[in-house]
């Protein structure tokens, strides 16, 4: 089995090496810097889970879609900032000789409707989602480290497709130390991922916290729960279904459990800003907001972190 990763990130490059490790052939298309470090010296995987080498002679990188070797690949995992998704989807569509005729894709981004670009090419029986919370940072071109792994990496659909297919990829992610499983409530997953995130991520890039110091100060703790309640409100209007009953119940977890385990963590948004680099606020906390518009859902404060987040990247 081969999957191909498109973005040699933390995210990319922490996956990677730990599918490769359980057995799977792992390619990269990467480019610069990174390319050229993956290619002469392969592939790490550090930090709180077992440490994993792969040597240059296991795992690909190339630069160049029309390099890649056709009809090898089972799997497609997009692994990039959503920002690049119009120029993935597009460079894939016109590069899919290299993907098996059942070949699907696997989305390990954040936020939700960022698929929406590559159904453009793709039909949804191809798409699978993932629910990943692990805090990995790239501390080198081609390494990976692992600051918290939360709870088990998801993968799944939210289209009704066969989710058995996944089993190989969660068997070798958990031969390599990092617990992953599939999930028939992917859905439900992606709007736990989305709460956290939008609660978390964009006030801590404006305010330059961890999570941490997002919770210790009374100020920011009573945005977030101002946030949360403007979150559920747009949960009830859509319809959606989560793990908890409401506002309140997320709360407790948020304070008690969630933040606590991650305590020291500052969120890729805040990383991007501190590189000045654009975020992903757009399908992070901007999806939330067309949520909220689309069903004439009040979310002020949501709006004004958005603002904010976009205002700093105005500088970039």
């Amino acid at each position: 089995m081969n999957v191909l990763i498109i973005g040699a990130g933390a995210v990319g490059i922490g996956v990677g090496a730990s599918l490769a490790y359980g057995g799977i052939g792992v390619d990269f298309i990467a480019r610069g810097e990174t390319k050229s470090s993956i290619s002469a010296n392969g592939i790490s995987r550090k930090g709180s889970v077992k440490n994993i080498d792969i040597s240059s002679q296991i795992v690909g990188c190339f630069d160049k879609y029309e390099e890649l070797v056709e009809g090898k690949y089972d799997f497609v995992i997009i692994a990039t900032k959503t920002t690049a998704n119009e120029d993935v989807s597009s460079e894939l569509a016109r590069n899919r000789k290299c993907m098996k005729e059942d070949c699907k894709l696997i989305f390990m981004q954040n936020g939700i409707g960022y698929e929406n670009a590559f159904l453009e090419y793709f039909d949804e029986s191809y798409v699978y989602h993932s629910r990943v919370i692990t805090g990995f940072v790239k501390s080198a071109n081609n390494v990976s480290e692992v600051m918290v792994h939360q709870a088990p990496i998801l993968l799944g659909s939210i289209y009704g497709n066969d989710n058995s297919i996944l089993a190989p990829l969660v068997d070798a992610l958990n031969s390599s130390g990092l617990s992953a499983e599939v999930s028939d409530n992917i859905e439900m997953d992606l709007w736990a991922k989305l709460i956290y995130n939008t609660t978390l991520n964009p006030l801590g890039a404006v305010l330059g916290m961890s999570y941490g110091e997002l919770a210790d100060s009374e100020y920011a703790h009573a945005i977030m729960d101002t946030m949360i309640e403007e979150t559920f409100e747009i949960i009830k209007a859509v319809g959606a279904n989560t793990y908890w009953q409401d506002a309140d119940a997320y709360r407790e977890e948020l304070f008690e459990k969630l933040i606590p385990e991650t305590y020291e963590h500052r969120s890729s948004t805040l990383q991007d800003i501190e590189k000045k680099k654009k975020t992903e606020i757009d399908t992070l906390t901007g999806s939330l907001l067309a949520l909220a518009s689309e069903n004439n859902v009040p979310a002020p404060v949501h709006s004004m972190i958005y603002w904010l987040v976009k205002a700093l990247e105005e500088k970039f």
